[in-house]
């Protein structure tokens, strides 16, 4: 198991604040006594090497997730949370009621760090501020490309795909699915194989998991990522993570207090 899924383990099994690290794996900005005492504890050894990852679903001698589905760690509901539409209308994944009076978007993907960053350290905020209230949606977006070019390979497009058919299928498990994913994820080599993704499924208890397989395996919504590509390219994103609210993109990392001051802007306006 690499430094990186160790520790974003760690961190998603603290608290539902710390736990939001859903789309992607980030440890950068942790502490390196964190990393230190990650390092120090025995439980935390394998005997991958190399680039393999042991149980952690990674590369080691089963490339291709079909036989690791009882090494992936099932979730354990840290992102319950975050409130979902009872029936929901988008064909993204929503945080939020499904009606709320201002809906803003977020692009990123799942294994970018930057995107993590901000899940970490704003997401739950966000949820406390506006969309808990029913004031915002949050419209999550995973970008395959950016640019005309794969954002991490096939895993990109693969982990989107399978985001999607979770939601469209069973929108009540897909923060659960999100969860299950970045705690098992590997950021440094291709892991999200269809096989994988499915077990990945299986874990969070989502309905019909080879539903999940079929859509990472095929051109299943194709509709809707050539939909985010066309809003990334419309709105000039230019990387990721980015919130867009009234058509305006701020990077929620940087521009923390620009962004929610356009949000509230956004709410009064519509309330």
């Amino acid at each position: 198991m690499t430094q990186d899924n160790r520790t974003r383990r760690r961190v998603l099994q603290v608290g539902s604040g710390a736990a939001i690290a859903g789309l992607a794996g980030c440890t950068d900005f942790l502490s390196s006594d964190d990393e230190d005492d990650e390092d120090d504890d025995p439980s935390n050894e394998t005997d991958g090497g190399n680039g393999e990852n042991g149980g952690n679903g990674g590369n080691g001698d089963d490339p291709n997730g079909e036989d690791d589905k009882d090494d992936i760690e099932e979730p354990k509901g840290v992102l319950d949370p975050v409130p979902t539409p009872d029936d929901p209308k988008s064909a993204f994944p929503i945080a939020g009621t499904g009606d709320a009076p201002v809906t803003i978007k977020l692009f990123g993907t799942w294994k970018s760090t930057e995107t993590s960053e901000f899940m970490l350290e704003e997401f739950a905020t966000l949820l406390e501020k506006h969309v808990k209230k029913g004031e915002v949606d949050l419209e999550v977006h995973a970008v395959a490309s950016l640019d005309g070019a794969a954002l991490h390979g096939d895993d990109g497009e693969r982990l989107a795909r399978a985001g999607l058919a979770v939601w469209d299928h069973d929108p009540g498990q897909f923060w659960t699915f999100v969860e299950c994913v970045a705690i098992n994820i590997d950021l440094e080599e291709e892991w999200a194989t269809p096989k994988r993704l499915e077990h990945v499924a299986e874990k969070a208890d989502v309905d019909d998991p080879e539903t999940v397989y079929d859509a990472a395996s095929g051109d299943a919504y194709q509709d809707e990522l050539d939909e985010t590509v066309d809003e990334v390219e419309k709105m000039d994103v230019d990387d990721v993570p980015r919130v867009s609210v009234d058509d305006t993109v701020y990077s929620p990392t940087d521009e923390t207090d620009e962004l929610y001051a356009a949000i509230e802007a956004a709410v009064e306006k519509a309330t």
